[in-house]
């Protein structure tokens, strides 16, 4: 077993360097799990650029999207083995960790929590877990089985990895769904899997005058039951509450700090403003873990396209620079992977 590892570390906003540091040794209630890969979140770019509340300075950074392998097995820990493929594991910009990410973005309440054996699955599929189970949770959180007579409407605004995957969620379970993103190639694959697209971009002033992309929205495709704000950004929260039919419900899952909420255009609407939690339905106190993971594997629902999110896969050293330079319009997922050489 080797004394020394990588890993990435977040010491300041704008900062992030690769380091050798000592592998951490596990205790008698812990896992020693080898990081194979683990996605680069949005949470992940936020923590860097210094705008997400989360601070993670150690070994491994927030790393919260792993695919993992177990080591070594503490002596009280029981139902796993080494070479189980683990999900929930934290920590993950390293090339092992013995961290367990129990609900996500951080949050660890549950002392002795242990990560979750599924040998059923690929280590790159068990890194998708995560944002499954925040997509899962918005779709839950908007309880859009409460229609009766009438297909559900939805609209995603913004088609980041877990706007994409929710997308697909909504469309399998069959709500009619539109989805606006300024990005093409995002765009094009949210049409494939079934959505109606529009481009936020596209309403210039000296085109289309007063004229802009929620009214397109609303004219082409109506006011929707369930609105999800997928950006973080104040002026995509107004258009969410512009678009959403009135008495339902938006879901703000986008990351800011602040929000400017228009209370009138809420109040005489009627609007429903839900916060979703990242892997936990705080309404009915439940985590995702094991309900993402069985819909990665196909077992509940038709099995989601996770692959095609995939835009790259890079060593740490390359992730340094991939932080540093992060490119929104032509990245959806970017997969590190610790051993990369």
């Amino acid at each position: 077993m080797k004394k020394k590892m990588k890993a990435l570390v977040f010491p300041s906003q704008w900062k992030v360097e690769l380091v050798e540091v000592d592998v951490p040794r596990p205790g008698p209630d812990e896992v020693l799990a080898e990081i194979r890969c683990v996605g680069i979140c949005g949470s992940d770019v936020g923590i860097f650029e210094g705008t997400h509340w989360i601070v993670a300075h150690g070994p491994g950074g927030h790393g919260h999207e792993t695919g993992a392998i177990a080591v070594e097995v503490g002596r009280n820990v029981k139902g796993i083995q080494p070479g189980d493929r683990l999900a929930r594991m934290g920590a993950g910009y390293a090339q092992y960790s013995t961290h367990v990410n129990v609900v996500g973005h951080g949050k660890n309440e549950r002392l002795g929590a242990l990560p979750i054996v599924r040998n059923d699955l690929t280590v790159e599929e068990i890194s998708f877990a995560d944002a499954v189970g925040c997509a899962l949770n918005c779709a839950e959180r908007a309880e859009v089985n409460r229609i009766e007579g009438r297909r559900p409407k939805a609209i995603v605004l913004g088609l980041g990895p877990i706007g994409l995957i929710l997308t697909q969620i909504l469309v399998n379970r069959g709500a009619d769904v539109a989805a606006s993103e300024p990005y093409e190639h995002k765009r094009e694959l949210a049409a494939k899997l079934g959505a109606h697209t529009f481009n936020p971009h596209e309403f210039r002033r000296a085109t289309h005058g007063r004229r802009t992309y929620t009214d397109h929205i609303k004219d082409e495709f109506g006011e929707a039951d369930a609105v999800f704000e997928m950006v973080g950004s104040n002026e995509t929260l107004l258009d969410a509450i512009d678009l959403v039919r009135p008495g339902f419900r938006v879901l703000v899952f986008g990351a800011q700090k602040m929000q400017m909420v228009p209370y009138e255009n809420c109040r005489k609407k009627g609007v429903e403003l839900v916060y979703p939690e990242a892997m936990v339905n705080s309404k009915e106190d439940v985590d995702y873990w094991n309900a993402a993971l069985d819909l990665i594997a196909g077992k509940s629902g038709k099995k989601l396209r996770l692959g095609e999110l995939i835009t790259k896969r890079i060593s740490l050293e390359e992730a340094v620079e991939a932080f540093e330079y992060y490119d929104r319009e032509k990245w959806i997922k970017v997969v590190v992977e610790p051993f990369r050489e």
